[in-house]
């Protein structure tokens, strides 16, 4: 079985039975912080039980396990040494959505939460499937394989112009005419059209590396828009300005297994 799906209460009793306490007591907390010692006990077994109906668990000197081959899909979890984490705005509703991509010890595996976060999907993918797991996340029906940086923007005028973008429902013509006047690129107007009509709300690529404490450092960030023709990417340069194209796939991989830290970006908010 190369996918496993586990309600939180199964998860918290692997985590405890792969001995990554830290873990399982942090999502107990997370969704059960009123529980008892004996409630805790008795929902564990609750858990056991229902993972070896699933044939996932195993008694082991009067014990329940996880059984071996199902061990990776929990360690990785707690153990990555590179995650990849996507996530996008849902404009209808509010709210965020998120899947990650974990990597170590040469696999990698998606995960993702389902049925309003009460299930946790983890499955073994491929790097390929990386890429169309992102465009199928994203919506993206198209992904050319490079495309030139349209225009750029420093730091500072960036924070400016996110400020400008989130400050009305449709764009401006003043506003409009203030920043195609600055970036003077092609196809400005259409991007200026598309992030104006997301009020300057962005979705992301994030790409995180961890140091033996399990502290993470950042590698990479990719903030995406989605627009009504193309969908633009933002990125980052040796110079830290923000360089605004056509999202590519080359840009995609780049970020997906380039594991060298960049020190020093700062993460702009929206």
């Amino acid at each position: 079985m190369s996918t496993i799906q586990l309600s939180i209460e199964e998860l918290i009793f692997a985590f405890y039975s792969e001995g990554l306490y830290e873990e399982g007591i942090s999502m107990k907390e997370t969704y059960f912080p009123s529980l008892q010692d004996s409630e805790l006990k008795l929902m564990l077994e609750f858990a056991a039980r229902s993972l070896l109906a699933k044939d996932m668990a195993v008694e082991v000197n009067n014990q329940y396990r996880l059984k071996e081959n199902y061990k990776s899909y929990i360690n990785i979890l707690s153990n990555a040494e590179k995650t990849v984490k996507a996530s996008r705005f849902d404009l209808k509703f509010g709210g965020e959505e998120n899947i990650s991509f974990h990597f170590g010890n040469g696999e990698v595996y998606l995960h993702k939460l389902l049925h309003d976060h009460q299930v946790h999907y983890i499955t073994k993918s491929t790097p390929e499937n990386i890429i169309t797991s992102i465009k199928g996340f994203f919506n993206i029906s198209k992904l050319p394989l490079q495309d030139e940086v349209l225009f750029s923007l420093k730091n500072e005028e960036f924070e400016e112009f996110l400020g400008d973008m989130s400050e009305s429902d449709s764009l401006s013509e003043s506003t409009a005419q203030k920043w195609e006047n600055r970036v003077n690129g092609s196809f400005s107007f259409e991007f200026l059209k598309d992030i104006s009509n997301r009020k300057g709300r962005m979705d992301s690529l994030l790409s995180l590396k961890y140091d033996s404490a399990k502290n993470p450092d950042l590698i990479d960030l990719i903030f995406i828009v989605p627009g009504k023709l193309d969908f633009w990417m933002i990125t980052r340069d040796d110079n830290l300005d923000l360089n605004i194209q056509r999202a590519d796939e080359t840009s995609i991989r780049n970020l997906l297994f380039n594991n060298s830290v960049q020190g020093g970006i700062p993460l702009v908010h929206d």
